[in-house]
């Protein structure tokens, strides 16, 4: 797979088989993570929460909201940014994915 990463050009990630191994799973949910169509559903969630600190057990404790993670079933997809880093990152996991040029 002999991805050439083009300045400001992009690539289209699709999930074509299970991910097994926990690394990888972690890079593409960095990677599907740049996507603003993916990262939508956690702003959205951080925009309606305010921070109220307040006093509890004599420190100052605050309630923040619980971090929505991204699914990666099979046939998953995203667009990512194309950088020499994302290749890389894209190269590593290529096992799982399928990347084509947008």
């Amino acid at each position: 797979m002999g991805l050439s990463a083009i300045p400001g050009g992009k690539f289209r990630v699709t999930i074509k088989r299970t991910i097994t191994r926990e690394s990888a799973y972690k890079t593409l949910a960095r990677l599907f993570n740049s996507d603003p169509a993916i990262r939508r559903p956690i702003e959205k969630r951080a925009a309606n929460h305010q921070d109220k600190p307040k006093r509890r057990g004599g420190r100052i404790w605050t309630k923040r909201p619980n971090k929505v993670h991204v699914q990666l079933p099979t046939g998953a997809s995203a667009t990512i940014k194309a950088t020499s880093q994302h290749a890389r990152d894209l190269h590593s996991v290529s096992e799982f994915v399928e990347v084509a040029k947008v």
